[in-house]
């Protein structure tokens, strides 16, 4: 998905200053990614990279435990009281679905072209490796640092983290997506929307004696298109797109379907909530009989043998305390950036807790053949986030 870049409105908080380049591929933290890299995490399948962590954890003197849902917790007590500060980076990664295309082996953790490359390089096992790293090597700090390394974030965003923040409430939430070390101040929420139609059976020899429920659900599509949808001057329009259809009964043996079912994907903005969402689509299609529209539900199996369910909806977020934005905008010196994509930190976010967006690499890598994540990117992302967290220390 292309990033987003920043608007005028987001160029305030000083200049972007380049990362040094260093692509030395001998580093704790490119070490630590390319063990992440070698072990296949899909979502309900992350248990040998759960261990993993596990040990690395406990090898750099955390207190770790793993909850029922499989996620990993790392835990550091600072020397003084302060502050609870939780970073998150997912296990899971999407699937590889045509290894042919590879021209690196996606669980090779290959280096070449000062590039490390390999499924979940970017999308998120780099941000793993250097929240670790910058974690484990942070020195008299106030407070309590904790490092989730969460489960099923690709088809369940924002579910698992919830669990940790039930237990663990924190006054800082720092989630690493690939922003290219910017950090990230608002993003985009999702929602998956069931659309459906209801009719009468028939013989197709005679459809006048039935009710075609796939004629009325064109109807309703062609007025939830033209439904004009919101717009943010950073993060840009909201987006409602036709993503499936069916129809019952299927496949049909001659007869007029009595039900047609469409699923829409939708990019949500600030502001947006599930009634809102929900009570804009139902009354553009009053009119229509038959016509009903819910939440899409979305379910996992957890590699625990545990299932996670919730409503496919993921809110949108920005702004998460402008003063704080601004002192961690300058302690990395670049420009803000706003994601077009869904996270965790929806899950802080949700909760009034001030949430960021930060680590190595591009959202432009994630998800694609060839995934891969930049040496330079990926050496400097410790000391970004130790920047990050000594300035909302010395807040």
């Amino acid at each position: 998905m292309k990033v987003v870049g920043p608007t005028p409105s987001m160029r305030d908080d000083g200049p972007r200053m380049p990362t040094l380049p260093n692509p030395d591929s001998t580093t704790s933290v490119v070490r630590l990614c390319r063990e992440f890299v070698r072990i296949p995490s899909l979502s309900g399948q992350e248990g040998a990279l759960a261990a993993a962590v596990t040990d690395r954890m406990k090898a750099l003197g955390f207190e770790v435990e793993l909850d029922r849902f499989g996620s990993v917790l790392g835990m550091r007590r600072g020397s003084r009281l302060g502050p609870t500060v939780l970073l998150d980076a997912h296990l899971d990664t999407v699937p590889v679905t045509d290894p042919a295309a590879w021209t690196h082996d996606p669980f090779g953790a290959e280096l070449d072209q000062d590039r490390l490359w390999g499924r979940g390089a970017a999308d998120t096992k780099g941000s793993l490796a250097a929240m670790l790293c910058a974690v484990a090597a942070l020195e008299d700090f106030p407070g309590t640092l904790l490092l989730s390394a969460s489960v099923c974030e690709e088809n369940l965003t924002s579910a698992a983290l919830n669990h940790v923040l039930d237990r663990h409430p924190a006054d800082l939430v720092l989630v690493g997506e690939p922003t290219s070390l910017r950090l990230g101040v608002a993003q985009k929420g999702r929602a998956g929307l069931v659309v459906e139609a209801r009719g009468r059976s028939a013989h197709t020899s005679r459809p006048e004696l039935g009710d075609n429920a796939i004629y009325k659900l064109m109807k309703a599509l062609t007025r939830i298109r033209a439904l004009p949808l919101p717009m943010d001057p950073d993060l840009g329009p909201g987006v409602c797109e036709l993503i499936e259809i069916a129809s019952e009964p299927r496949p049909s043996p001659g007869m007029v379907p009595h039900l047609c079912t469409a699923r829409l994907a939708l990019r949500l903005l600030p502001g947006e909530t599930a009634e809102s969402v929900l009570e804009r689509t139902t009354r553009c299609l009053e009119e229509i009989q038959g016509i009903s529209v819910r939440l899409a539900e979305a379910s996992q199996r957890c590699h625990t043998g545990l299932e996670i369910t919730m409503p496919d909806f993921v809110p949108a977020w920005k702004d998460q305390g402008p003063v704080l934005r601004a002192r961690l905008v300058a302690a990395l010196g670049t420009l803000p950036f706003a994601a077009p994509y869904t996270t965790n930190a929806s899950a802080a976010a949700a909760r009034n807790i001030p949430a960021f967006l930060l680590g190595p690499g591009s959202i432009e890598q994630a998800h694609r053949v060839d995934e891969w994540i930049a040496l330079d990117q990926l050496n400097a992302a410790p000391a970004a986030y130790a920047a990050v967290l000594n300035a909302f220390h010395q807040a």
